[in-house]
Formats: structure tokens, C-alpha cells, sequence
């Protein structure tokens, strides 16, 4: 029997809304899922982009994960990204969660988001998964980002999860899909290698990209943080999630200005977007503090400019 499939749609790559003292703050993560589970077809917590995953401390991960399954109650899957420096760093990581949800019996959607050539090489993944994949009873969602692993310290021979591969871990049933950074060229070789398996979803992480070249099974975005309705509203015309649209009696249109307001906005926040947008929601009194788990620089300017951006758009009045 296979696995649980994985949701296609908009996921929300969440930011995670901490303290002055970077506790997680929960009211604000309340009021933040509130505002986006409406609108998101799965929610990502602590991913190493808008979540900023990798520089939390585990106690901080299990602290959101732990408030967020009180806010989500299971109305919309959940991705948790457990990735940790060293496989065994990752192992912990992933078993801690696990008797997180066991803990509060939590009955909802869950996907254990990985990206595995931050701690591991491509050589021997598929023995790796076969392994991670009998430690727990939910399916894994494998995660992409040159751009990440070029950045490690150590060395590394290839940045890309090879198609080879990939080929290789899609016959493994509870591997259910790829949230991808990369060329066009490797997503579409990617495609190729996971058709046997018709439900395996890839999830464009690259919101521009999404935005002119959208894929199938949806789009992985920090932006719908600030903008859960428009990203809805492209994401379902994308995918044809809505049937005819008669709901939209302008829908056409209303999709052309909102595709033309999102790249306003990553045009504004897409070098320090964490920052942005915490600073954005902050200031709308959804977040408590803007502060980021790694420092970051003054995001005055293109803060003021997203939100002169929003008001213009009527999406919120700032």
C-alpha cells in the first residue's frame, strides 16, 4: 500500500516568529497560521530558508513544532524539516519530533522535510532512507538547494541530489515528493526520473520561477507569509484547483494583477526575505518582534516599500 500522498497546492515556507530573548512566540504563531492556514494547502515549520531551520537550536524547533500542532489541529498537512548537521544530529532530531507527536497523540498530516546532501553525499541515500523511512510511521519530502549546500564549510563534490539518484529513491513508497531549488533543466530530468511514480510531487522553491514556469504540484513560498490570498489566488489558477473559477466572475484579470504584484514584492524582499517579512508582520502587529535567528542587516527601506507595495494593493492596510 503506498504511502500518504502529499498535498499539491501552496506551502508555506512559515517564518518563525520569535522573542527578543528568541523564545518561539506563540501568540504570534497563533495569529500568523490563522491568517495563512485559510488560504495554504500545507504549512512548512523551521525549513532552512523563511523557517531559518538551520541556525535553531533543537529546543527551539520542538518549541514551534509543538505550538504549531495546537494552532493546526490537523485542518492542513504539515512539513517539518529535520535536517541536522551530521546524520546523527539528524536521526535525533527526527526521533525528537517524532515523540513530540506521539506525546500530544496529534492525528493530523505529517511530512519529515530533509535535505540530505547537508550532512550526507549522494552515495549510499537510498540505503540511508530505507533506513530513516523504518524509524517512523510518516513519509519523507526530500528538499533540493544548491545555493544551501554551497555554502557549507566542508566540502562537497556535488551540490545537486543526482537524477541517478533520485531515480533510485522514488521506488521507495514513503519518499512522497521533492521541494526543489535548481536550473530548469534539472527539475524537468528530475520529472523524468520520478514518473513511475505519478503522485510524486516537486514543489518549486523558486517563487519567481513558479511564477512564470509554474509546476504541477505546487510552490513552496515565503512570500505567502505576507500574502496568503494572492498566492492562493495564483497557485489555484496555476493548478486548476477551482474547476471553472466561477467564483472569480474577473479571475483572468484578478490572477494577471496579482502575478504582477507578487514580483513587485520578491523583487523587494528576495535577498534578506526572512528579515523583510518578519519586519513587515511585526510592524502589522501580527508578530510580536521582528527578530531573526541570525543576524541580519536593516531591512528599513525595503520593509517600508512592501508594505506601501501592500497598501497599494489593497491586501492589508498598513
Amino acid at each position: 500500500m503506498e504511502a500518504l500522498i502529499a498535498p499539491r497546492g501552496l506551502i508555506v515556507d512559515l517564518i518563525t516568529p520569535l522573542k527578543s530573548d528568541r523564545s518561539i512566540d506563540g501568540r504570534g504563531l497563533g495569529r500568523l497560521l490563522d491568517q495563512i492556514t485559510p488560504h495554504a494547502q500545507a504549512i512548512l515549520l523551521a525549513g532552512p530558508g523563511g523557517g531559518e531551520g538551520k541556525n535553531l537550536e533543537l529546543d527551539q524547533r520542538l518549541e514551534l513544532v509543538e505550538k504549531a500542532l495546537v494552532v493546526i489541529r490537523g485542518r492542513i498537512p504539515i512539513l517539518i524539516w529535520v535536517t541536522g548537521d551530521t546524520e546523527e544530529k539528524t536521526r535525533k532530531t527526527l526521533l525528537t519530533h517524532k515523540n513530540v507527536l506521539e506525546k500530544q497523540g496529534y492525528q493530523g498530516q505529517v511530512f519529515w522535510a530533509d535535505t540530505p546532501l547537508y550532512y550526507h553525499s549522494n552515495r549510499g541515500l537510498p540505503d540511508h532512507y530505507e533506513d530513516l523511512c523504518s524509524m517512523v510511521d510518516q513519509p519523507f519530502i526530500l528538499h533540493n538547494d544548491p545555493e544551501l549546500i554551497k555554502g557549507l564549510v566542508r566540502p562537497i563534490k556535488r551540490n545537486n541530489i543526482r537524477t541517478s539518484i533520485l531515480k533510485e529513491l522514488a521506488y521507495l513508497e514513503k519518499l512522497a515528493g521533492l521541494v526543489f531549488q535548481g536550473s530548469l533543466d534539472r527539475a524537468h530530468n528530475y520529472q523524468k526520473a520520478s514518473r513511475r511514480r505519478a503522485k510524486f510531487r516537486i514543489y518549486d522553491a523558486d517563487e519567481t520561477r513558479f511564477l512564470d514556469y509554474p509546476s504541477m504540484s505546487g510552490v513552496v513560498s515565503i512570500g505567502a507569509n505576507l500574502t496568503p490570498r494572492a498566492w492562493q489566488r495564483i497557485t489555484s489558477s496555476s493548478l486548476k484547483l477551482t474547476g471553472d473559477q466561477k467564483d472569480y466572475p474577473d479571475s483572468l484579470k484578478q490572477v494577471w494583477e496579482s502575478g504582477g504584484y507578487l514580483r513587485n514584492l520578491i523583487d523587494i524582499y528576495y535577498k534578506i526575505p526572512a528579515a523583510i517579512v518578519k519586519g513587515v508582520l511585526s510592524d502589522m502587529g501580527i508578530i510580536e518582534t521582528p527578530t531573526c535567528a541570525f543576524p541580519a542587516e536593516n531591512p528599513e527601506e525595503p520593509k517600508r516599500r512592501v508594505k506601501e507595495l501592500m497598501a497599494q494593493f489593497e491586501d492589508v492596510q498598513v
